[in-house]
């Protein structure tokens, strides 16, 4: 688990412009946050990293900072794919909004597990 923002700033990958990658490789985790003064976005972020060790290999985490211009455009997308202006903090699993607060490690859990089955199937 990581302690700080600044271990997901190194854990950063480029941006997928559509936002799907249909089932291949990990599944995709976002969680939009403002930045590190946002208190809300660092327990949803927390309650990502504390269910991730049981889905090593299978989940790929991305923290999308709204402050930062690169994470700023990948927002817009998101926001563009979902329909509609996205929450912070929000977790998206794949480019699709899944929660619009923070869940807690149980429904996290049982959101991966439902997505992760139909995702690994694809693959």
């Amino acid at each position: 688990m990581a302690d700080t923002q600044d271990d997901h700033v190194s854990e950063r990958t480029a941006p997928n412009p559509c936002g799907y990658s249909g089932g291949r490789g990990p599944l995709l985790v976002e969680v939009i946050s403002e930045g590190p003064h946002c208190v809300a976005c660092d327990y949803a972020i927390a309650a990502v990293d504390y269910v991730s060790e049981s889905y090593t290999g299978r989940i790929e985490i991305r923290v999308v900072e709204t402050k930062n211009r690169e994470d700023a455009v990948r927002y817009s997308d998101l926001c563009r794919i979902n329909g509609r202006r996205l929450p912070m903090p929000s977790i998206l699993f794949d480019g699709r909004l899944v929660f619009d607060e923070i869940p807690g490690p149980e429904e996290l859990t049982e959101a991966l597990d439902r997505v992760l089955l139909d995702w690994e199937r694809d693959i």
